[in-house]
């Protein structure tokens, strides 16, 4: 998976977010969010040698339906951080 590839599927994500109704804030769930941020974590594992980070990723990609929208911006965050480190 290449690093890139996988920013912009995080950034297209984000118009799938949608203003709750019953918090404040957004919501992001779905296949979408589920399969992204699976592809996340495997990138993590393979291609990341600091372990503080992926678990960072791996513990935001536990149970989305809870927070996703937050989790999806740590797990966004962290890639991006890696982006810019290179």
């Amino acid at each position: 998976m290449d690093l890139d590839k996988l920013i912009e599927e995080g950034e297209k994500l984000e118009s799938k977010a949608k203003e709750s109704a019953m918090v404040p804030g957004k919501i992001l769930k779905g296949i979408e969010l589920e399969t992204w941020a699976s592809k996340a974590v495997i990138f993590m594992d393979e291609e990341s040698e600091n372990n503080f980070l992926t678990e960072k990723v791996q513990e935001n990609a536990k149970n989305l339906n809870s927070k996703g929208y937050e989790k999806y911006h740590a797990i966004l965050g962290v890639l991006k951080a890696i982006k810019e480190s290179e």
